[in-house]
């Protein structure tokens, strides 16, 4: 139940994206419909890696700007992740 909330606590920390969140484990995937929001996400990961809240990127990118983008990364630190994204 506590997992539920955390990532009920994600999704409104990226409301203001449009993104779709999934949780497998400790591996997190998160899918951005359009091109801005995920090069905005992509440009904070490395920051968020060196705050020890994530790790090991895996992006999906496509070259269609209007594709989907998929970005799967390990949680270290899912409160931390959420608390530096309600910061942004």
């Amino acid at each position: 139940m506590k997992s539920n909330t955390k990532i009920e606590n994600l999704k409104e920390a990226l409301k203001d994206r449009e993104c779709t969140v999934e949780k497998h484990s400790s591996v997190m995937e998160i899918t951005f419909e359009n091109f801005e929001d995920a090069d905005w996400f992509e440009s904070i990961f490395e920051d968020y890696q060196q705050k020890s809240a994530v790790s090991c990127l895996m992006s999906m990118r496509p070259k269609d700007q209007n594709s989907r983008h998929k970005f799967v990364f390990n949680v270290r630190d899912m409160d931390k992740f959420i608390e530096l994204l309600e910061e942004e």
